[in-house]
């Protein structure tokens, strides 16, 4: 597994497992910048979310979750990201 695909997959069983209900509630149609599994901050403009985390951690080191929005399938463009 590549260190994108585990850092995505860590963030998306934590969003999950521990997030989704609270940030749902309070935080619905932001972007969560994740990080190791821990949301590290709520973005009004994914943009912002997606620069924040390139200029921490850069590729690959951090996901981005629409709060209240159903992942999108990106199929084979997805690999290419990875």
């Amino acid at each position: 597994m590549t260190m994108a695909a585990g850092q995505l997959r860590t963030n998306e069983v934590a969003y999950e497992n521990d997030y989704r209900e609270k940030l749902e509630r309070d935080h619905h149609g932001k972007t969560a910048l994740m990080h190791d599994g821990e949301v590290v901050d709520i973005y009004d403009d994914p943009n912002d979310a997606y620069l924040a985390g390139y200029e921490r951690w850069g590729l690959g080191s951090f996901s981005m979750k629409e709060i209240g929005r159903e992942p999108i399938e990106l199929g084979i463009f997805s690999a290419s990201l990875a």
